[in-house]
């Protein structure tokens, strides 16, 4: 296995802001959390429907936007300054015009999707506080994540981290002033939360917008007189299945907690515990992913196929170096995990052991398949690539684990079934790939 310093060098410029930009966007919640946990249960409770609701928004947001950073990258790859405005112009009317919707729903339905989740009218009242105030959020952050997309296509991706790095520490002030009242302001508790995030990606949407006036290569004049219908239906048709992969793969890995939910409290309770801690490793190969498409987005706007076959081949490489250390990393985290969650029951500890192997090896087929299927969705698979998620997912994998679960199997076969679903992917998309990038090799 012959790894290019070249490859390396360019996908890891990228790839660590991403990674730190991820790592900071979740951090954020926990900021939140952290503060008003001393509120007590309540405001605890309605703190996690409300979030939970509001990250589902901008989670599919996200998605949008990872669609326009392809097209976005493509142009940059190209050269072709002029459509790079036409195409962040587009970005941003897709994107707002989902977040508005959101933002009207929120408005109208709010009360009605929080009864749904939960019976507590104290929890459904400060929980519908928070999304009075975190719906604008939804739609400030729509701005931020083209801005965003815009200079991760570019290969500037550290300037988002900058603005992530701002907006933390001004959202934990801002936040802890106004949810236990300080300096003779009142204390508003949940509703401050929401207040202080609000204020913060405010604050963090300034930072980007100085810095994209200062992008010589923009002309937003240009790109807004020649925006058409067709550039427009052209956009959405790109990104939307993008967002409706985001929602299939959220869908079902709610319904997958939901299934959990029903196995024993012990099973349950070891589940919960390893599932935060899968997540961050996670985002070190999304982002990894995210860089590797970006890549090959600019490639395909060079018109350059001949070298995409060999940059996929070298990323793929490193992500299995990546994933093996990730698994390493697991395997010493099973070690540690009674010490970072002390007075657990025998009977946790025990569903942990036995859900070890999984978690450990997860990262050893996830990894090739977020790869895969990013830089699939970058050579325009989009599609393929969701048919594969909603088959893997919805038609094998949970059913299998419905089915599990009724017939009382033990924990780490329930378990076990998320990583049958990610071998399933993995012959699905090593097929798709195969057939792809043997079209970019010379005849």
């Amino acid at each position: 296995m012959i790894i290019s310093k070249e490859h390396l060098t360019q996908n890891a410029s990228l790839a660590w802001p991403l990674v730190l930009n991820a790592i900071l966007m979740q951090s954020m919640v926990l900021v939140d959390l952290l503060l008003v946990s001393p509120l007590g249960e309540i405001p605890i409770a309605a703190l996690g429907i409300a979030s939970a609701l509001v990250a589902l928004i901008v989670g599919i947001q996200n998605s949008i936007g990872n669609g326009t950073q392809m097209i976005i990258a493509r142009a940059t790859g190209a050269g072709e300054t002029a459509k790079i405005s036409t195409d962040l112009i587009a970005g941003f009317i897709v994107n707002m015009g989902f977040s508005l919707s959101a933002f009207i729903m929120l408005l109208l339905a709010n009360h009605s999707l929080l009864e749904l989740v939960s019976d507590s009218l104290a929890v459904t009242q400060d929980a519908e506080k928070y999304i009075s105030v975190a719906m604008y959020t939804v739609v400030v952050s729509s701005v931020t994540q083209v801005l965003i997309v815009y200079f991760n296509a570019s290969r500037k991706t550290r300037i988002p981290m900058y603005g992530f790095l701002i907006e933390i520490p001004c959202n934990a002030a801002i936040s802890w002033v106004l949810i236990h009242g300080m300096f003779g302001v009142p204390a508003l508790g949940l509703l401050g939360a929401a207040l202080g995030s609000l204020i913060a990606v405010g604050i963090r949407l300034c930072y980007l917008v100085i810095r994209i006036r200062n992008e010589q290569s923009l002309n937003f004049k240009f790109g807004l007189e020649n925006l058409t219908g067709k550039t427009l239906k052209g956009h959405l048709a790109e990104v939307s299945p993008i967002g409706a992969n985001f929602v299939i793969l959220s869908g079902g890995m709610t319904l997958y907690q939901m299934l959990f939910a029903q196995l024993s409290v012990y099973d349950y309770a070891a589940i919960t515990l390893v599932f935060p801690w899968m997540r961050i490793g996670a985002q070190i190969i999304t982002s990894w992913a995210h860089a590797s498409a970006i890549t090959v987005s600019q490639y395909l706007g060079q018109k350059n196929y001949a070298d995409i076959p060999e940059f996929v081949r070298q990323v793929t490489n490193l992500a299995q170096i990546i994933a093996v250390i990730l698994a390493v990393g697991f395997f010493l985290f099973s070690f540690v995990i009674p010490k970072i969650y002390p007075g657990m029951e025998p009977e946790t500890l025990h569903a942990l052991v036995l859900i070890a192997p999984v978690y450990i090896a997860m990262p050893l087929v996830r990894t090739y398949n977020t790869l895969c299927g990013n830089t699939l969705r970058a050579m325009g698979l989009a599609f393929k690539v969701l048919r594969v998620h909603v088959i893997t997912q919805w038609a094998i994998a949970l059913p299998l684990c419905a089915a599990a679960i009724f017939f009382g199997l033990p924990v780490y076969i329930v378990f076990g079934i998320t990583i049958l679903e990610e071998c399933l992917k993995v012959l699905a998309f090593r097929k798709l790939q195969n057939e792809q990038l043997s079209t970019y090799l010379p005849a």
